[in-house]
């Protein structure tokens, strides 16, 4: 007889999971609190333009790469349109006070010829650079979808290095320092404080393979429901979990907004463990267990403006775009006034079917810590004073005239025009305080923002990004480990590296 499990939360960690689970006959239930599933897959549309919301920008579905294999063994990967970015400029880095363009290229070899060009006389820093990152990332057995270590997530001592230190220690040039720390965004670096674990993780992701998804997202999230409901599972969206009843160290039902209760023989929640913890009884929780989750601090946010074209306006990029004011800001992306906004910004073009010379939309995102808007934190959508909105129209005129700077096209082409703030991702996805990229990781003591898929209550996991790693790479992996307590990572892994295999 197979057993069921009740999912709180439909983004990729609750998704993901949820496959894996069904891939074994779990019987799976899906709560989600908004009306698209998907979570920072969902799309949305403004004006007849779709738009996405947080993954705009992937890697790991080229052949071999570890996401083609976990939805090749879903038999997901095959349903997915993706655009690969360009080879010899994936990503773009713009610094305006020299107006110096460097470009990165995909593939290792290939990544070292060209940014050593800009920078020759660093050639054999920059390898030795390089050739140190892949070694880290060889040792994390799960991010290579191996079991050979006793720790899934291994962490040597050398890789708590904070990243500035990390990157100071092999290259001289200063200017090249700041620009191999170009991707922090990413993970919501800080200079003196992130790990270097995650730099490198990250980075060699993408020069692995980067890619986008051609007509968005969402059809991620919508292969993995159509997957899950083959088997007979069940997708409920518009179904805000509030209250999670728990006795004797079990959980015995969860209930709905709208007052309906379900049960399952397990329970997977993928909501924000802050979140989770003020829907069950203080009483059932043990009050050190509670206080530290809530003691560990959370990464920034964004402030981002989604903009339409007129026709053939302005051109596609194949790549993504990173411009700094100076190359300071590349570590300062959330220090500044509202009379230096904005220091850099990244710009993205998303590619729909039979993309052509010229987009028809664009996605612009800054760094924003929630303090911005922390006055408006307790107001919800579409309650909102007019002090609000003209904070959200200021820094949006200000953006737009630093994109011109760069684009003289841009302000001209643009035909329609709003953005969102971290008040946003806090209210659409349940992400504290907008965060997102969930709990920060620190380098001075990584243990504290190491939260286990295992929680005090029996029969209670939790999965997604506050779970070991975050992001489109990140979570799905945490997926495993998450689903691996029911079914042995080992055994997950193994099945899907059989998958994969070609003799």
């Amino acid at each position: 007889m197979s057993k069921s499990c009740l999912i709180i939360g439909g983004g990729i960690g609750g998704l993901v999971t949820a496959c894996l689970l069904a891939k074994e006959d779990y019987k799976i239930t899906i709560l989600e609190q908004h009306y698209i599933i998907g979570g920072g897959l969902h799309c949305f549309h403004k004006n007849g333009v779709m738009f996405e919301t947080g993954i705009h920008y992937i890697s790991g579905f080229q052949e071999g790469g570890v996401l083609n294999k976990i939805f090749k063994y879903l038999n997901i990967e095959e349903h997915l349109k993706i655009k690969n970015l360009d080879t010899n400029g994936f990503d773009i880095v713009h610094i305006g006070s020299d107006n110096s363009i460097i470009k990165m290229g995909i593939g290792k070899d290939n990544y070292i010829k060209i940014l050593s060009e800009k920078f020759p006389e660093e050639l054999e820093n920059i390898q030795a650079y390089i050739d140190d990152l892949y070694k880290i990332t060889d040792a994390f057995p799960l991010y290579n979808l191996k079991t050979d270590s006793k720790n899934l997530w291994y962490f040597d001592q050398k890789f708590l290095t904070p990243v500035g230190t990390y990157i100071e220690q092999y290259v001289n040039d200063i200017k090249l320092q700041s620009i191999l720390a170009y991707n922090n965004c990413l993970y919501a670096g800080e200079k003196y404080n992130t790990p270097i674990f995650l730099h490198a993780l990250i980075t060699k992701f993408y020069i692995e393979g980067a890619s986008r998804f051609i007509d968005g997202s969402q059809q991620l999230a919508d292969a993995m429901v159509k997957f899950i409901e083959s088997k007979g599972g069940r997708v409920y969206t518009s179904a805000k979990v509030v209250k999670v009843n728990v006795e004797n160290k079990k959980v015995l039902n969860v209930v709905t907004e709208d007052n309906r209760s379900f049960e399952s023989d397990c329970y997977i929640s993928g909501i924000h463990p802050s979140n989770l913890l003020k829907m069950i009884d203080q009483k059932q929780v043990q009050r050190s267990y509670r206080e530290r989750l809530k003691s560990i601090k959370n990464t920034y946010s964004v402030f981002t403006m989604f903009v339409s074209f007129k026709p053939k306006s302005f051109k596609y990029l194949n790549s993504v775009y990173y411009y700094f004011n100076d190359y300071s800001n590349v570590w300062g992306a959330v220090d500044y006034t509202d009379e230096t906004f904005p220091p850099g910004f990244m710009l993205i073009t998303p590619p729909e079917k039979n993309q052509g010379a010229f987009a028809s939309k664009a996605i612009i995102n800054c760094m924003m810590n929630f303090d911005k808007v922390k006055k408006w934190e307790h107001t919800v959508l579409g309650n909102r004073d007019q002090s609000y909105y003209d904070f959200k129209k200021m820094y949006q005129d200000k953006l737009i005239e630093k994109i011109s700077e760069v684009f003289p096209e841009f302000k001209n082409s643009i035909k329609d025009v709003f953005s969102s703030t971290p008040l946003t991702i806090r209210d659409y996805l349940g992400s504290k305080e907008g965060s997102l990229y969930g709990y920060k990781k620190e380098s001075s003591d990584i243990v504290k923002s190491q939260v286990l898929p295992r929680t005090k209550i029996e029969n209670l996991l939790l999965t997604g990004q506050n779970i070991n790693l975050h992001g489109i790479m990140g979570v799905p992996l945490g997926s495993i480990i998450t689903a691996g307590v029911l079914l042995g990572v080992e055994n997950i892994v193994n099945k899907i590296n059989q998958a994969n295999f070609v003799e």
